[in-house]
């Protein structure tokens, strides 16, 4: 009798019937589901074969323009010119296959092992760093201009554009069209304009390395270039890959890697303010990054706070350079030392003009925005505010002698400021107005000293500077703190606008082809400093153009009511010159990249003044032509007062009565008395304090009171703006 199959079998066995049909049941689910994708991307390419291309969207040139209209620029993908197939190198063929897509000639437009390696990846990370692109997705992508969002809607276009492109091409022809569409960095679009562009020779005239670092710039094409020893590692791996597929052998491939790189300058381009023009990419970015993205093909019109007059004029004024310092070289293939200006409309924060350096060409780096150096003497003027802000008068006067204040740090126990030149002292006493005109050191620690760091660097934020300032030292009153040369412009326009700070303003409106409003932006003014005291700091400014007082920029003026501030750093690394009009904010700053100190022509150490200063003056004097002078209007809340103060050196101090503007309800009793009890015992070293001689005629007057016939306070006349100045004494250091 006959058993039927499957009975009579062990009873340990019957668990093993169950798992091998749930197997073959995966096994089966899975070949239908290959066999169902197959099939609809059978169906799919039918279609997409039978579907024709549709026209590659025309990318349009977005233009940026002036405050007046007036284009500065373009901005273009259109810097391309088409390569035939025969001027294309093999080797570069090979390298951008090898960097980008090893499988091309294998796949129908997508690389499975590449999605799958990529996820894979992504997995692991659990963030996006590989993707699994093909160069014919890459080419539909580009070619007709789709947005980079992860939507299903634009990856199924994107997938059906690829079907198309290889239904119709074969992959040679892909490829041509690749190499001709694709950013290579630097305004070159396609492989041509990108061997001019960076090795100056023709496609065909391309070396391994040089095809190599070519295909190393699709991944980053503004990154790479601008890091030439990141693009040498990806350029040495494009070769290493090509190597390890085959394409040519490892002796070729180590030759090549032994090549240095050597990438021309960018070349000279129509546009005008190419720092500018960075920054303002930089701010739409931030602002605007769906233009941004398509900022080149996008047919933007952009209208920006820029003047080209006052452009060119500060391109001009930074020209001088050559004229006033000694050479120093170059630092990274740029000359040395270097130059950057910023200029500011203070009324509404726009940029009327910025250099970033001497030349694009040398040195993208845009130093007006992100270099940061000390500005020396140059942050005085918000220590002076803070002071002013606090109460304290202009006629203070302070000893400027040999001190020393206790740092808590065991290495250096004591910090002694010193005076710059060959005087580490003057020895005599300083009110605010000579220690400001003459640039004192010593004079403003001791005010730091009074009224803390903390408190200045808080005031500094709040004018504008952002950079990170120390709050523990007293070596901030003297510039310690490295900021930009845009941050102090910013900053010495809430002078400028009597205590208001305004943000800087690139960019006022961006507009499609149409006329359709984009983006806009409007001026922000925020109160920060009290009106009378931006006054009196702005007309303690003027003073360091006034000759008489010994003023570090007496030699600077520009025919108008002006005010500004010298800086020099430690050793001439660093040299600033800020001043400003009612009408106009202009920063300068000159210096080496890598800190050195700065030379004028005869080889005697150079100074803010002689250098930074004299091209402010230039540019000042040429952007403000044709611009009516005029002066900062005074505000009520301002007294004139006859007040004594003490002056003159150390050892032979003298009382002094002379007016002087402060803020009402501020001013010092008129009573010299009290000028030496606020001083204290021990403010000079023994000395007996002469006697104010009175008038030639008639019965001397008490040195301790006012001269008869002079008004302990006088109030604001008509059209008065400066107080009226004593005779100094023959022994006074101003």
């Amino acid at each position: 009798m006959g058993t039927k199959p499957g009975r009579g079998r062990p009873a340990e066995g019957k668990g093993e019937r169950p798992r091998a049909g749930r197997a073959i049941i995966a096994v089966r689910a899975a070949l239908g589901l290959i066999v169902a994708l197959g099939a609809l991307f059978l169906v799919t390419a039918a279609l997409a074969a039978a579907t024709p291309l549709p026209e590659p969207r025309v990318v349009q040139a977005s233009v940026l323009y002036d405050i007046e209209g007036r284009v500065i620029t373009k901005l273009y993908r259109q810097n391309r010119e088409i390569a035939r197939p025969e001027e294309i190198p093999q080797h570069l063929r090979q390298a951008v296959v090898a960097a980008e897509d090893a499988r091309f000639f294998l796949h129908h437009g997508f690389d499975p092992v590449a999605i799958g390696r990529a996820a894979w990846r992504n997995l692991r990370t659990g963030k996006v760093v590989e993707g699994g692109s093909s160069i014919s997705q890459q080419l539909a992508r580009t070619l007709y201009d789709l947005p980079l969002d992860r939507t299903l809607a634009r990856k199924a276009r994107e997938a059906f554009l690829t079907l198309q492109l290889e239904a119709r091409y074969d992959k040679d022809r892909i490829l041509t069209m690749y190499l001709n569409q694709i950013y290579f960095g630097r305004g070159a679009y396609g492989a041509k304009v990108a061997a001019r562009e960076y090795f100056g020779k023709p496609l065909a005239s391309l070396t391994l390395a040089e095809a190599a670092t070519l295909a190393a710039f699709i991944r980053g094409p503004e990154l790479y270039w601008r890091d030439p020893e990141r693009a040498r590692g990806r350029r040495d791996w494009v070769l290493a890959r090509m190597a390890d597929l085959g394409m040519i052998s490892r002796e070729e491939a180590r030759r090549a890697q032994s090549e240095p790189l050597r990438l021309q300058p960018p070349r000279s381009s129509r546009s005008e303010a190419r720092y500018f023009v960075d920054w303002v990419r930089e701010q739409l970015a931030r602002e605007v990054p769906a233009v941004a993205r398509h900022l080149d093909a996008g047919g933007f019109r952009i209208y920006t706070t820029l003047d080209l007059d006052l452009q060119r004029a500060a391109v001009r004024a930074a020209g001088r350079l050559d004229e006033l310092v000694a050479p120093l070289g170059k630092q990274r293939g740029a000359s040395q030392p270097q130059v950057a200006l910023v200029a500011m409309d203070p009324a509404t924060g726009g940029i009327r003009a910025m250099v970033g350096g001497r030349s694009y060409e040398e040195s993208s780096f845009n130093r007006a925005v992100r270099g940061r150096r000390p500005p020396g003497s140059t942050f005085k003027p918000f220590l002076y505010a803070a002071v002013l802000a606090a109460g304290e008068p202009l006629t203070e006067p302070v000893a400027c002698r040999k001190v020393s204040y206790p740092t808590g740090n065991p290495e250096q126990p004591y910090y002694e400021p010193v005076d710059y030149g060959p005087r580490p002292y003057h020895d005599a006493f300083l009110d605010i107005r000579h220690a400001v005109a003459i640039s004192d050191n010593v004079v403003a620690v001791e005010w730091m000293n009074r009224i803390k760091p903390r408190r200045v660097a808080a005031l500094a934020r709040r004018m504008g500077v952002e950079s990170p300032l120390t709050q523990q030292h007293l070596g901030l009153a003297l510039g310690e703190s490295p900021v930009t040369v845009l941050e102090m412009t910013r900053a010495y326009a809430a002078l400028a606008n009597l205590g208001h700070r305004v943000d800087p303003l690139a960019v006022l409106r961006v507009e499609t082809g149409d006329g359709t409003v984009l983006y806009e932006r409007r001026p922000t003014r925020e109160r920060v400093l009290e009106p009378e005291v931006a006054w009196l700091v702005t007309d303690v400014l003027k003073s360091v153009f006034d000759p008489a007082l010994g003023g570090t920029a007496r030699s600077l003026g520009i025919g108008r009511p002006v005010a500004g501030k010298t800086g020099t750093t430690d050793d001439a690394h660093d040299l600033w010159f800020v001043g400003y009009t009612p009408d106009l904010v202009a920063a300068v700053w000159v210096g080496a990249d890598l800190p050195e100190t700065v030379r004028s022509p005869g080889g005697a150490r150079a100074s803010g003044g002689s250098t930074a200063g004299r091209v402010w003056q230039s540019f000042m004097v040429e952007a403000l032509a044709g611009t009516p002078a005029r002066d900062w209007p005074r505000p009520a809340g301002l007294i004139r007062a006859a007040t004594c103060t003490l002056a003159g050196p150390l050892v032979s101090p003298r009382f002094e009565w002379r007016e002087e503007w402060f803020l009402a309800g501020r001013a010092p009793e008129p009573d010299c008395l009290a000028v030496l009890e606020r001083l204290g015992p021990g403010a000079w070293p023994g000395a007996a304090v002469p006697l104010l001689p009175g008038p030639a005629q008639g019965p001397t007057p008490s040195p301790l009171s006012p001269p008869d016939g002079q008004p302990v306070l006088v109030p604001p006349a008509a059209g008065s703006q400066r107080p009226r100045r004593a005779t100094p004494s023959p022994s006074s250091p101003c």
